[in-house]
């Protein structure tokens, strides 16, 4: 199955037009002309379309979930990893933008803490 195909069919399910998706995900119309007569995207542009319809590049390219894109899916992301996302989720949208700050914050401190300590040893 041609990748335009299929990006019509995602398209339709959606009830959004391949243009306006491609111009959205920031590529080129003429580009979109491309696939419609067989090319093939790069490999960004299919990670990119995999994403904004939540599919795998597997689906997007052959029109199927292969059992490796299943299995790759779902450990994509770590028990721990859930838990955390979980976890902010239970949040209030404003409490979860507060604990973002608050991480961004603690990171940059951090990472300045350990420049400081390289600097002390490089003397």
């Amino acid at each position: 199955m041609a990748f335009y195909e299929q990006l019509e069919k995602l398209c339709q399910k959606h009830n959004v037009k391949p243009s306006n998706v491609v111009e959205q995900l920031g590529m080129s119309k003429g580009t979109m002309s491309n696939w419609k007569k067989g090319g093939t995207p790069s490999g960004e542009a299919v990670v990119r379309f995999a994403k904004h319809f939540n599919v795998s590049t597997d689906y997007l390219l052959l029109g199927k979930e292969t059992e490796d894109s299943i299995v790759s899916i779902e450990n994509a992301i770590s028990r721990e990893d859930k838990e955390w996302l979980s976890l902010i989720h239970q949040l209030p949208p404003e409490a979860q933008y507060e604990f973002r700050g608050e991480i961004k914050g603690y990171l940059k401190h951090l990472n300045e803490s350990v420049a400081a300590d390289s600097v002390k040893l490089a003397k």
